[in-house]
């Protein structure tokens, strides 16, 4: 898996580097993740300041989510929580998808005398 980081208003990733492959790593458990983004923001202006944002390049249709809150680690621990949410109902929509098909096919051997 590819990472690339953008850090904006920041020094530093904050040390997440390591708590940021970790929770990309458990979530390539569920779907493989090829690259992502990650984009860490400070926003003195807003409120909450601290931003973090992922684009995740998985099959099918990309994976993106983004949070706020007053700690940057916060924030990224909103993300992930949002992130897991995600793949779990992709993998849930994968798994009905894949139930249906083969009681499709059951339905059609039987109808069929193939059995």
């Amino acid at each position: 898996m590819n990472i690339q980081y953008r850090i904006c208003g920041l020094n530093s990733k904050g040390g997440l580097e390591p708590l940021i492959e970790k929770d990309l790593h458990e979530l390539s458990q569920l779907i493989p993740i090829s690259q992502a983004e990650i984009v860490l923001e400070k926003q003195t202006e807003a409120a909450p300041p601290f931003r973090a944002s992922a684009l995740l390049a998985v099959p099918g249709p990309d994976i993106h989510a983004v949070a706020c809150d007053h700690t940057l680690r916060a924030a990224w621990q909103k993300l992930v929580d949002d992130l897991k949410k995600q793949f779990q109902r992709r993998v849930a929509s994968r798994d009905l998808h894949t139930r249906d098909r083969e009681q499709l096919h059951s339905v059609d051997r039987q109808r069929t005398g193939n059995v």
